[in-house]
């Protein structure tokens, strides 16, 4: 289409959909009770990193399923190195968020909000009725639109709360750069169709609304869906596209 790639493709669209995400999270960084929010903020990430590791094993299996489908394949394989590379990485979070005071078993049996739960529900829609592939418009999304380290250390000095916390967050925000340009590597060698190409961009625009809920209702109140004229990217969250 027009020369460009998948992943150029694909962040043509995010674009068009970021601004409602930047809003959401430009008013819980910036909200006075800070301290009050990161606990639930870092637990919800919890939850999506525990539930992203069985999305992208369905999403493998699926794809493991299909072995005539060259995109299915190609999806296997990038998601068997990427399980790996994540594995373990919610029992980091879990050991930060226990050194703010909580217990273990409180954070596990917290349940998700709503939209954390329509987040990873809306992928699983993708994947199975669509095509596995679809995953790649979430993976992209979460893995290009995360804090900076930069950005953590702001966050944490706003919120007062101990290095601990954050010490699993700013692992991620390293390694981010290296798996954003992973995935759009791997989803560009692609030869998607339509609707494949489709599913993605679905999935990333389901992402991008269910994230932007889940900061709006971590703050228990309305925020604008459009973001203000004076909230830019760089404010404190940057697409690593």
């Amino acid at each position: 289409m027009n020369g460009l790639t998948n992943s150029e493709i694909l962040w043509g669209k995010i674009r068009l959909a970021e601004n409602r995400l930047f809003a959401a999270t430009h008013f819980f960084w910036n909200c006075p009770d800070l301290s009050v929010l990161l606990p639930r903020f870092l637990i919800q990430t919890h939850c999506l990193m525990r539930h992203g590791l069985a999305l992208m094993a369905f999403a493998r299996d699926r794809a493991l399923a299909m072995p005539d489908d060259e995109v299915a394949r190609e999806l296997a394989e990038y998601l068997r190195v990427h399980i790996e590379e994540e594995s373990d990485h919610d029992a980091w979070l879990l050991d930060d968020i226990c050194t703010l005071g909580f217990q273990a078993q409180h954070v596990l049996h917290t349940p998700p909000c709503a939209a954390t739960a329509a987040l990873i529900s809306a992928q699983y829609f993708w994947i199975n009725q669509v095509h596995p592939v679809a995953i790649m418009g979430y993976l992209i999304l979460m893995e290009g639109y995360a804090p900076l380290v930069s950005q953590l250390d702001e966050i944490q000095a706003r919120s007062g709360a101990p290095a601990s916390a954050f010490r699993c967050l700013k692992r991620h925000a390293e390694d981010d750069p290296q798996h954003l340009a992973d995935l759009n590597g791997t989803l560009d060698r692609m030869n998607l169709s339509i609707d494949q190409a489709r599913a993605v961009g679905m999935c990333a625009f389901a992402a991008i609304d269910s994230l932007a809920s889940m900061f709006e209702e971590l703050q228990e109140i309305d925020t604008p869906k459009v973001a203000h004229p004076d909230v830019q990217p760089e404010d404190l969250l940057y697409a690593r596209s």
